[in-house]
């Protein structure tokens, strides 16, 4: 192993040293973006996980309101006293690693293919082609950020609901409970909800990084000077909105992601997703259509505050790992 690392080092430090000065700036950049958005997205979900149990029950039970679900949560728990509280922390390791790769990927991705874009669209046709393309071209590479942070995340995805919908799983923990799934069913069944997985995620990221970066973008300016005391306060309302527009957008997808990889035991309503909407992207949206508006927003009271509550936090929090990481903005992605 030491001369394996003896041959790495070897190879690496002479090509790094010819690795120009604002290549190496761009990568520290680059690094110092994903590592903020690991940490901010893995915190802020671990802190509404509660809700999110909430919510997977909501989504599971025959049209629990938020209060009755909680209750229903809690009803469930085993132990005494403030031991029970424990059981909205369901699924709590799987939560922190998968979105810590996931906001690591998603944020440096969206961030690097960002800057990429605006720079060929400025060398084919300057500064006039590069406004009007910016949108489609911050869509896109939010959306391919998010496809590839979606593969690192669909596993621990999984494993998440399983914990959070079978007492078997919670019981077991994560680490058992993912040896299970892969002895029982297969790997294949870890990526199971990779298509709803990303039918969710690929909207609520082109809505929650574009709409945050468009409007962050006019708050900041307008926290300029006298006003520049205002700008924390700009960045939570900005997160709130863009937490919002997220969560309307990805919410039926959400759904469909619970009832699909939940436990075939948790619910009447779980065990139908399982034998109904398993075989293909085709039947899982010829599903969520059949439950009308109302059934395919089922849950999205304590979502929408989630996530809403969450983005606000994670926005804060990733801005503020920025300049304590010493990471400035790239121009070319700021000032279009």
């Amino acid at each position: 192993m030491n001369l394996l690392l003896s041959l790495l080092l070897a190879a690496w430090v002479p090509a790094w040293g010819r690795v120009s000065p604002s290549r190496r700036r761009s990568g520290r950049y680059y690094a110092g973006v994903s590592l903020s958005g690991a940490v901010a997205s893995s915190t802020t979900h671990v802190l509404v996980l509660p809700l999110d149990v909430v919510k997977t029950r909501m989504q599971t039970g025959s049209r629990l309101g938020l209060m009755t679900a909680a209750g229903a949560v809690l009803a469930d728990a085993p132990g005494r006293g403030l031991f029970r509280l424990s059981v909205f922390l369901k699924g709590l390791p799987p939560t922190a690693v998968g979105y810590f790769l996931q906001g690591g990927a998603k944020f440096g991705g969206y961030e690097a293919l960002k800057q990429e874009s605006f720079a060929r669209l400025r060398a084919a046709g300057g500064e006039e082609l590069t406004r009007r393309c910016q949108l489609p071209a911050m869509l896109a590479s939010a959306a391919a950020a998010e496809m590839a942070a979606t593969v690192l995340l669909a596993p621990l995805e999984v494993l998440k609901l399983r914990m959070q919908t079978d007492a078997a799983a919670a019981a077991r923990g994560a680490a058992r409970t993912l040896l299970h799934i892969s002895r029982h069913e297969g790997l294949g069944a870890l990526y199971k909800g990779l298509a709803p997985i990303a039918m969710r995620q690929v909207p609520y990221t082109m809505s929650k990084l574009v709409v945050y970066d468009q409007v962050a973008r006019l708050a900041k300016s307008a926290c300029v000077g006298e006003r520049e005391h205002l700008r924390p306060c700009a960045i939570v309302l900005t997160g709130l909105v863009a937490g919002a527009a997220a969560a309307i957008v990805s919410h039926p997808a959400d759904l469909l992601l619970t009832r699909l990889c939940g436990s075939a035991t948790a619910s009447t309503a779980t065990s139908v997703a399982e034998c109904v909407i398993a075989d293909g992207v085709l039947e899982q949206a010829r599903y969520l259509m059949s439950l009308g508006l109302r059934g395919a927003y089922a849950g999205l009271a304590p979502r929408l505050a989630m996530t809403s509550v969450m983005t606000s936090i994670q926005f804060s929090l990733y801005e503020w790992l920025q300049m304590s990481l010493g990471v400035r903005p790239q121009a070319e992605g700021r000032n279009v």
